[in-house]
């Protein structure tokens, strides 16, 4: 045989021995015998020699086969293979039996997919075909015999059909008493004794690819069942293993969907206090106190299918322990003025103190600093004439009015933004500004007056505020985990 070894090297020669660390390989070309740790294998030959040999059991790997996706109206997803199509009806084949899927209940064509073997075909249906591949192989005597008899076993043993695999590794033996002995005898006594438990097998082995397919809850269902069933099993500690491999799989994968599942349910209920609550004041409140707390509720019960009975509390652990994550942005768009001031230009991420120089006469840094100085003038002068006018109000600067005139699109990004950025649900990876498209930036316009003949009126420029971002000049957009 060829062995390949993990630093790319090919040896020529033949497996003399194995054990759990390692193989002895006898070279072609010294003769000499190397005994190598399985480390030193490459990976994909040595999962296949392990598994041969058997030092590694085939719990949790199936057979996948080519299939379709049915979509219905209802959201339902249904996979298996259409074998029949009338007016009224699709006819679909599954390993419990082909049943009849209404045309009308479709949401669309359907899709290919790869599902496991076992939700199409069943046990027997796999064996036979397998059987029938390996027809000529089969029934040929010597090595070539042996050899199809072990494939076919192997792939009995793949879709945990025992009584076949112990068969026809019985057949490979006598076939060629010299193919493989130590792998043949060790497959002979694993596959004896599952064989005399196939029921008990086959109940962990279902409970395992339920597992692998992530359907823990009817895993966890099905464990329980297990000590009930058969308190007296042999299997018991395969059990308890089970038991502690099936817990360890639902916290990794709780803590890899709960950052799926916080972002999805967040965007969701940002939108829809969206659209049932119009009134800005309302949504602000909402926003504030009483969407985290729906947020955490949605989380666990989408993670109920996970880890059923899961609590909010225990939600809010796991999330608070994540790492890293991928960064989402959210804009505050052309509403960033609602915030105020002192909230719209906050910064999170230090910046580099320089020092400023004057600006050289007559250049362009020159005029912006004395528009500056302007714009603060101004300011001034409209916190006085706000202290002195405070009922007045101005349906400019009305928050309620511009936010029941700003489209839905811009209120659900503003809405997601203030809570990633005030709900402390979040972390705050940093702020983005960019300019006010109205303004430049400025947060003022600056008008030229020619004058007219009034008595009073003077030609020049006035400063008029930005109607768009109402004397803020930034767009101010948040980072966030």
């Amino acid at each position: 045989m060829m062995l390949r070894l993990e630093s790319g090297d090919v040896l020529f020669g033949r497996i003399e021995e194995s054990d759990p660390d390692g193989v002895r390989f006898r070279r072609v070309d010294t003769e000499g015998v190397v005994e190598l740790p399985w480390s030193l294998v490459d990976p994909t030959q040595r999962d296949a020699l392990r598994l041969r040999f058997g030092y590694v059991e085939s719990d949790g790997v199936e057979e996948m086969v080519d299939a379709e996706k049915l979509v219905l109206t209802d959201g339902t997803e249904l996979f298996g293979i259409v074998v029949g199509r009338d007016d009224q009806y699709l006819w679909l084949k599954r390993a419990e039996g082909t049943i009849p899927v209404p045309r009308r209940s479709l949401a669309g064509a359907s899709t290919p997919a790869r599902v496991p073997a076992l939700d199409v075909y069943t046990r027997e249906e796999l064996y036979q075909k397998k059987a029938q591949e390996l027809a000529e192989g089969l029934a040929a005597s010597g090595r070539e015999g042996a050899e199809a008899c072990a494939e076919l076993a192997r792939y009995a043993e793949e879709i945990l059909d025992y009584a076949h695999a112990l068969e026809y590794f019985g057949r490979a033996k006598d076939l060629d008493p010299s193919f493989e002995p130590q792998a043949i005898e060790a497959a002979i006594a694993r596959t004896e004794e599952k064989a005399a438990l196939q029921e008990q097998v086959d109940l962990l082995a279902r409970i395992d690819l339920l597992r692998a397919r992530k359907r823990y809850d009817l895993a966890v269902e099905a464990l329980g069942t297990f000590p009930e069933l058969y308190p007296d099993s042999p299997l018991l500690e395969d059990w308890n293993k089970l038991r502690d491999r099936v817990a360890k799989h639902q916290e990794r994968d709780a803590r890899a969907e709960i950052t799926r599942s916080v972002y999805r349910e967040a965007t969701r209920l940002v939108r829809d206090a969206v659209k049932t609550k119009t009134n800005y004041e309302a949504l602000v409140s909402y926003l504030d106190d009483g969407l985290v707390e729906a947020v955490l509720e949605a989380t666990s019960k989408d993670l109920a299918r996970i880890a059923p009975g899961i609590t909010t509390d225990e939600v809010q652990r796991l999330w608070s322990e994540r790492k890293g994550g991928r960064v989402h942005q959210s804009s505050y768009g052309n509403g960033t003025w609602l915030l105020g001031k002192a909230r719209a230009l906050a910064t999170y991420e230090k910046e580099d103190e320089k020092k400023t120089e004057a600006p050289a006469a007559g250049s362009q840094a020159e005029a912006r600093a004395k528009l500056e100085q302007r714009i603060e003038r101004y300011l001034r002068n409209q916190e006085l004439s706000r202290s002195a006018n405070a009922s007045a109000g101005s349906d400019e600067e009305n928050p309620a009015k511009f936010w029941k005139e700003w489209d839905r699109a811009g209120r659900a990004q503003w809405a997601m933004a203030y809570f990633a950025e005030f709900s402390g649900l979040f972390r705050v990876e940093g702020v983005r500004f960019s300019n006010c498209r109205e303004c430049g930036g400025k947060g003022f316009r600056e008008i030229r007056f020619t004058g007219s003949a009034v008595a009073g009126s003077k030609a020049g420029d006035q400063l008029i505020p930005c109607p768009t971002c109402h004397t803020i000049g930034r767009v101010r957009r948040i980072r966030y985990r």
